[in-house]
């Protein structure tokens, strides 16, 4: 069973069957009963709409416990239960120039975003950043040309901020394991490099503009847990020899008793636009 919830969307399970190793895909189960419960009590069951995929009128709010219990025929009874995270508030972002260098020296920013905590609950984040920047290069007050760069960045260079640094990992995603206050201040080290961003070009003078869009998502511990588990996967250790074909074994995080899978919740946000230099 798998489900990934998200406030204000109406509650789904997708429902399936193991198959052997040469099978592309696992095998629909449409004869399942899937039956949803909120905070503890019944709800509603959920109704097969085709593939394995049951989905129910009840709509998935902020800070409440959702659970499936399926009872497939022949088979044990799955159950699983997540808690709707929190919609994480941005109150600030903030580009710090010069904040670290790349592989080959050239200077890169640093983004700092501001959200609020709740240091006496377990809380878990994910943020991903888009980026715009162009740098125009003027020569005795005339335009010599121009670079630019774009991407979205999901992970910190040189990492020196000290939540990223307990987590054991580059990935923008963290809990609130060591914040104590009510806010906090992470610093993203961002892999964009350009020797004019500094403020000086070797030719004249450059001009920054852009923009910025930082997304922050709250998750649910068991969405926090799957993914940092799929981080290990995409990132082998160091015991891992693909030319010696050894290859540390490693298991997706689940949540479902008696079976497979994660039952989890999402609660993503967008902050407003941050542009660089408007008037240019």
């Amino acid at each position: 069973m798998n489900a990934i919830l998200s406030e204000g969307q109406p509650v789904w399970a997708q429902v399936s069957l193991a198959q052997c190793l040469d099978s592309v895909h696992p095998a629909a189960c449409t004869d399942a009963e899937v039956l949803l419960y909120v905070d503890g009590q019944f709800a509603e069951r959920l109704q097969h709409q085709g593939d394995g995929l049951y989905t129910g009128q009840t709509a998935a709010e902020a800070l409440h416990e959702y659970a499936c219990k399926v009872v497939i025929p022949g088979f044990d009874t799955l159950f699983a239960r997540t808690l709707m995270p929190e919609k994480p508030v941005v109150t600030h972002v903030e580009i710090m120039e010069n904040a670290t260098v790349d592989d080959e020296g050239n200077p890169c920013p640093a983004f700092l975003i501001t959200f609020r905590n709740k240091p006496d609950k377990r809380m878990f984040f994910g943020t991903n950043i888009d980026a715009l920047f162009v740098n125009e290069y003027y020569v005795n007050g005339e335009p010599w040309g121009y670079s630019s760069q774009y991407g979205t960045i999901t992970s910190s260079i040189n990492t020196d901020d000290p939540v990223l640094l307990n987590e054991g990992s580059d990935q923008l995603l963290f809990s609130n394991a060591i914040i104590a206050d009510t806010t906090y201040t992470l610093k993203v080290n961002a892999w964009f490099s350009s020797h004019g961003w500094g403020g000086q070009h070797s030719s004249g003078i450059v001009v920054r503009s852009g923009w910025i869009v930082v997304r922050m998502q709250g998750f649910s511990e068991s969405a926090y847990h799957y993914l940092k588990s799929q981080n290990a996967f995409d990132a082998p250790d160091a015991y891992t020899n693909l030319f010696l074909g050894v290859i540390t074994p490693l298991n997706l995080y689940g949540n479902v008793e008696n079976g497979r899978g994660i039952f989890a919740a999402i609660n993503p946000m967008t902050c407003d636009t941050v542009f660089l230099n408007p008037e240019n």
